[in-house]
């Protein structure tokens, strides 16, 4: 009884971590059990997959654990204390980071103690056929309103939700709109069913009901989408200069306004990617990425890691040797800050780190992995060699 009464209680702390909503008295107590544990990764591991968790966590506790012994044992003179005191922030604001030199030097860090920068959160504005505006984040749980018969909700958990078993006689498409701003996300559930996960800096356009042959919403921006199976009305997402047709199916679609292409990753079904352009049309398949460049008539297609793919939707940030500027492209629009260069020479460097960090936590971390300097001044970041 006692052990359920813990996977209970850790099933809700980990909720609380996955919507960004842990205190210091939930990571104090995530921290205190594991230590009970006395660092054993059998039982952790156990522990972590009876309650429904990620394996990231696993090893998110086990480093903290052991950071603490090494601590206990070595003296601050020591270089590698210096470090393991940085990397303890991988619990209190839940970064993790990977591909450390342990025998580098741990650069100085040049980002300031003020200007503390928390990560985005659940936002996002509703635009109504007529043109009314509801800030969604600012708006309670419950019923929002109803257009050409479908009522629209807000859920306990922060998402939108539309419900279609109001009768309605609308022979026309009726517009709504979701735009996240920048240091946002948001999920909406369709008329039909479909679920939508939305990133930051995006907006979708979809019908308030669907008729017709076929259901079809805009984006632009990142999203993801699980869509509801219904061989009558293929499901299609047009950005920009390019169409994705599916009946039901999972995949990404990132399409910003300057990125210099369109990426549409399938993760389950099959998916047909078209150039609107030049009419071009490829076949996905589970694991496939498909890019539509600007000023291109070609889609080229290749295989691509997921979970990278998917970091975003999943609370992380996942880089693989990536030049800054991409990586600083991202950072931008999460945490709602404009970034400048100051760069003699091009730097990459990869790691995963959690959406959730503060962002000079986040900063210096990058500072410790990589030859640069991040200075931040209020809503500004200066990236420097």
């Amino acid at each position: 009884m006692k052990k359920q009464m813990h996977i209970h209680r850790i099933t809700e702390l980990l909720r609380h971590s996955r919507e960004q909503e842990m205190t210091d008295q939930d990571k104090t107590e995530l921290d205190n059990w594991f230590h009970q544990l006395k660092g054993a990764r059998p039982d952790l591991e156990n522990w972590v997959a009876e309650a429904g968790s990620e394996e990231l966590l696993a090893e998110e506790l086990l480093t903290r654990f052991n950071q603490k012994r090494v601590k206990k044992h070595r003296s601050k003179k020591y270089l590698y204390y210096g470090i393991a005191a940085s990397l303890i922030l991988i619990f209190s604001v839940g970064l993790l980071v990977n591909k450390i030199d342990f025998n580098a030097k741990l650069p100085q860090a040049a980002v300031s103690v003020k200007n503390n920068s928390v990560p985005g959160k659940n936002r996002a504005i509703l635009t109504l056929s007529n043109g009314t505006q509801i800030d969604l984040n600012g708006q309670s749980s419950g019923f929002v309103g109803e257009q050409s018969g479908a009522r629209i909700y807000k859920t306990a958990d922060g998402k939108l939700s539309y419900n279609q078993n109001v009768e309605t006689n609308e022979k026309n498409l009726v517009y709504n709109t979701l735009t996240i701003p920048r240091g946002g996300q948001y999920q909406v559930e369709l008329p039909d069913g479909t679920k939508v996960w939305l990133n930051s800096d995006t907006r979708l356009r979809y019908p308030t009901h669907f008729i017709g042959n076929e259901r079809k919403v805009d984006l632009i921006g990142e999203a993801y989408f699980e869509v509801a199976h219904n061989k009558k009305m293929p499901f299609k997402v047009v950005t920009m200069n390019q169409e994705v047709t599916v009946l039901g199916t999972h995949f990404n679609v990132k399409g910003y306004g300057d990125d210099n292409g369109i990426a549409t990753t399938l993760l389950e079904g099959s998916v047909n990617v078209q150039n609107r352009v030049s009419g071009t049309a490829r076949k996905l398949v589970p694991g496939n990425q498909s890019t539509v460049l600007k000023n291109s008539n070609a889609i080229v297609v290749e295989n691509v890691q997921l979970e990278q793919v998917m970091a975003w939707k999943n609370g992380y940030f996942i880089f693989e040797n990536e030049d800054i500027r991409s990586i600083m492209k991202l950072i931008g629009r999460w945490y709602d800050v404009d970034v400048d260069y100051k760069l003699d020479q091009t730097s990459r460097f990869g790691g995963t780190f959690s959406k959730s960090a503060d962002l000079n936590d986040l900063l210096k971390s990058f500072e410790a992995i990589s030859n640069l300097k991040f200075i931040r001044q209020g809503r500004r970041v200066t990236v420097s060699n």
